[in-house]
């Protein structure tokens, strides 16, 4: 009995931690523009063609119309303001230091108005986020291996704000092992914490995730990062949070994997702890290591499934979660339907899965079973020249 009652308030205990650290999400969910019923599909792309629009079919998954919507530089990765129909594109020029760019979104439309356009800092910015106060923007510089913040005032306009250069900092750590991908530091997300109090950085370069405590409407919102070290040559690539904000996954883009973080805020410093033995691959089989890489990362609303993709084995896998350990089942394995898949995204009725072909200018588009996680074998496939990223509006 006195076991039991132990274990009544351990899980006790955890139930209300979970309850409120999940409290945040349900704060940012009703913060952030909710599309219950999208008309409209933005897609980012690797082209200096810009930014193109596709009208949704949400009844039969079918996109119509494709056209560009704004002419600008490789607009890699997309993130929509909190509380505006205000669009953040990064501009991820393979030369020099690229840009965050921002437009006016007519949601009747879809039409993009350019605003503005600021130095990232830094070259190849691949990953654009804006904090749930919709106060500050967050850039992740691959070539620079920088993290660059701006603030965003009252219409949505941008202000360098902050910088933090790992190539030219003692703070930063030894390069990995791989020679050829690890030569230098390499940022590739800038992910807000569910609480809005950190922005998460994954180092490819350095096998490290950069951890930045982050305020809001500060002169600079930014102080210095805390780093946890990755696996050896795994490179981080992206991160994703499971609901309970109790749990973070990591996939990592040379290695092909996953991994499950304990994420802990003691005393306000960030402690996210890897699990043991939560290492799960992307791959169906070691042999499809050479010319693969792990890309992104997904967690379902209600928390039950993860989803990942990987370039050049080009399959979608779905992850059932343990609902107490938050360890991963591989469930499914599909084709992605095309090659080099960069981005996926869920509609919001969560019907319907769209992949961001870039290697085969292919947007892919999956059914989906909300309830089994489960996807189509065969999706719907239109074309588009080098897609990167689904935005619905």
């Amino acid at each position: 009995m006195r076991f039991q009652t132990a274990n009544r308030s351990l899980t006790s205990r955890r139930q209300f931690i979970a309850s409120a650290v999940a409290f945040p999400f349900a704060l940012r969910a009703l913060a952030s523009p909710i599309v219950s019923n999208p008309r409209w599909v933005l897609l980012g792309t690797g082209t200096d063609k810009g930014i193109f629009r596709a009208a949704w079919n949400a009844e039969s998954g079918e996109l119509s119309r494709i056209e560009v919507a704004a002419t600008t530089q490789n607009p890699s990765f997309l993130a929509m303001h909190p509380r505006l129909s205000i669009l953040y594109a990064v501009n991820e020029s393979p030369r020099g230091d690229g840009a965050l760019c921002s437009f006016q979104l007519d949601p009747r439309s879809a039409t993009l108005k350019p605003l503005e356009r600021v130095s990232s800092g830094g070259n190849g910015p691949c990953y654009v986020s804006v904090d749930a106060t919709g106060s500050n923007a967050f850039v992740a510089n691959y070539g620079g291996g920088s993290l660059a913040a701006f603030g965003l005032g009252s219409g949505g306009a941008l202000r360098s704000a902050g910088f933090f250069d790992c190539r030219n900092n003692t703070a930063c750590g030894a390069l990995g092992p791989d020679k050829a991908r690890q030569e230098a530091a390499h940022m590739h997300c800038a992910v807000i914490s569910p609480d809005n109090r950190f922005v998460l950085a994954c180092n490819l370069g350095e096998d490290a995730i950069e951890i930045f405590r982050i305020h809001p409407r500060a002169a600079n919102p930014m102080e210095a990062p805390v780093r946890f070290a990755a696996r050896a040559g795994s490179g981080p690539r992206h991160l994703a949070f499971h609901p309970n904000g109790l749990w973070l996954y990591c996939i990592h883009e040379l290695d092909c994997t996953i991994d499950l973080y304990d994420w802990n805020v003691n005393n306000g410093a960030p402690v996210p702890v890897l699990r043991k033995d939560s290492v799960i691959s992307t791959l169906a089989s070691p042999a499809a290591l050479p010319g693969s890489t792990g890309c992104e990362v997904a967690v379902s609303p209600d928390g039950r499934f993860v989803y990942g993709n990987t370039r050049g084995e080009n399959s979608l896998v779905v992850y059932r979660v343990n609902a107490s350990t938050g360890l991963l089942t591989e469930q499914q394995r599909v084709f992605s339907g095309g090659g080099a898949t960069r981005h996926f995204a869920f509609d919001p009725s969560r019907r319907w899965l769209l992949c961001a072909n870039q290697g085969t200018s292919t947007v892919t588009v999956f059914a989906h079973d909300p309830a089994t996680g489960r996807l189509a074998d065969t999706p719907k496939s239109f074309a588009l020249d080098t897609p990167m990223f689904v935005q619905f509006v």
